[in-house]
C-alpha cells in the first residue's frame, strides 16, 4: 500500500510504525500527522492551523526532524524557522541563510486525536542560559526518550539523554557528556546509543541501557576491533543487531556491502545474519528489527545496483518483500514494514508462510 503526500504538501519526518500502520509528519500549508493502514486507508491524527502570520500561500514556516512512535502514542519535535511566519518588516531577519536560526522548538507527543504540545523551548539569550533544547525523540514504555543539546553557539554546552514523563517532566538522565551527534534507539525498556570513536586507536561503541533504572547494561564494539559500527537496531524484547563496516563489493561495484550481527540482551555472542546488507552507500537505507527478525537492503545480484528489501532470522533464507522500494528509513514491527520514497510514503504487509 502507499499513499502520496497531500497537493503542496513536503514529507517531513517518517514513516514510523504505530499499530501497523505507518504514520508521518508533512506540511504546506498546514501541518498535518497522517497515517496509513494496511488496507489503504488513510487517516489525519493532528492538524495545526493555517500559517501562522504569514500571507496567504506561504509554505509552513516549521521543520520536523525526528517522529517517533510507540506503546500507544506518536511523538515528533518541530522547530519554528525564524522570520518564515511573520513579514519581514517586523523583525530583525537575515536573508537567504542557509540555515536560519529558530524561535522556538516545541515537543509534541500523545496518542492519536490527543497529541498535544508537552515541552517549548525558546532560543536561550545571548548569555545561553536556559535548558537544552530537545533534537531527537523516542518513544518508550516508562515515557519520552530525548536527545537534548544547548542551541548553538553556547560554548559550554549540554548534550544529553534524557527520560521525561509523557506530559514532557524530566524523569532521569540517562547519559550525560555525549558526542554533539549521537544515534540512539529505544524500545520496550531498553535504550541504545552509538559512542563513535573520536580519538584513533578507539573503537565504536554501543551502549545498551535499561530505561527503567538507567543502568548500561551491555556494551558492544565490533569484533575484529578494526572495523567501524555503521548502524544498529534494537527492538522491545531486548534483541539487538549491529551493522558493521563494508567488505569489498564483488565486480567492481560501489554497494558497499556489510554484515549484520544479531544478539540478545543478558546472552553472550552474536549471531551473523548476513553479509549482503546494504549500507551508507547508495541505494542507502536503513534497517530495522523485530521478533528476532530483521529487515534489510540485500542486492538483487552480485553485479548489478539494484537491491530489494528483504526480512530474514539466523538459520533462515531471506524472503524478498515485493514493490517495496528501498529508502533512507525503514520500520518494521514484525508484521508490517513501512518506508518512503520521495514524498510517497509505502506499506508492506510480511506474508506467514
Amino acid at each position: 500500500m502507499q499513499a502520496h503526500t497531500l497537493p503542496g504538501d513536503r514529507l517531513l519526518a517518517g514513516p514510523v510504525l504505530l499499530d501497523h500502520r505507518a504514520v508521518w509528519v508533512e506540511a504546506g500549508q498546514r501541518l498535518l500527522v497522517r497515517s496509513l493502514d494496511a488496507h489503504g486507508r488513510t487517516r489525519t491524527l493532528f492538524s495545526t492551523s493555517a500559517t501562522p502570520g504569514a500571507p496567504k500561500g506561504t509554505r509552513w514556516p516549521f521543520f520536523v526532524d525526528s517522529i517517533a512512535a510507540g506503546d500507544g502514542r506518536v511523538a515528533f519535535i518541530e522547530s519554528v524557522i525564524r522570520c518564515a511566519s511573520a513579514p519581514p518588516h517586523t523583525r530583525n531577519c537575515s536573508s537567504g541563510a542557509e540555515n536560519p536560526p529558530t524561535d522556538s522548538v516545541t515537543l509534541f507527543a500523545g496518542p492519536p486525536g490527543a497529541i498535544r504540545p508537552v515541552e517549548s523551548l525558546v532560543p536561550p539569550r545571548p548569555n545561553c542560559q536556559g535548558p537544552p533544547e530537545p533534537s531527537a525523540v523516542a518513544v518508550t514504555d516508562a515515557g519520552l526518550v530525548d536527545y537534548e543539546v544547548s542551541a548553538y553557539p553556547c560554548r559550554r554546552g549540554v548534550s544529553r539523554l534524557v527520560l521525561r514523563s509523557f506530559s514532557g517532566r524530566l524523569l532521569r538522565v540517562l547519559a550525560n557528556g555525549l558526542p554533539v551527534v549521537t544515534p540512539f534507539l529505544a524500545a520496550g525498556d531498553w535504550v541504545a546509543l552509538l559512542k563513535s570513536a573520536q580519538v584513533v586507536g578507539k573503537q565504536d561503541e554501543v551502549q545498551i541501557i535499561r530505561v527503567s533504572n538507567g543502568q548500561v547494561v551491555r556494551r558492544l564494539r565490533p569484533r575484529p576491533p578494526s572495523e567501524q559500527i555503521e548502524d544498529f537496531a534494537l527492538d522491545s524484547s531486548g534483541t539487538f543487531a549491529l551493522m558493521t563496516e563494508p567488505r569489498r563489493a564483488p565486480c567492481g561495484l560501489r554497494l558497499g556491502s556489510y554484515a549484520l550481527s544479531v544478539g540478545q540482551i543478558g546472552q553472550p555472542g552474536l549471531q551473523v545474519l548476513t553479509k549482503e546488507a546494504l549500507g551508507e552507500e547508495p541505494p542507502t537505507t536503513a534497517f530495522a528489527l523485530a521478533g528476532g527478525q530483521a529487515a534489510y537492503a540485500q542486492p538483487t545480484s552480485s553485479c548489478a545496483p539494484a537491491s530489494q528489501i528483504v526480512v530474514a532470522s539466523p538459520g533462515a533464507p531471506p524472503t524478498p518483500i515485493p514493490g517495496l522500494e528501498p529508502g533512507t528509513l525503514l520500520f518494521f514491527d514484525g508484521s508490517v514494514l513501512a518506508t518512503a520514497h520521495h514524498d510517497t510514503v509505502q506499506l508492506a504487509t510480511l506474508r506467514r508462510r
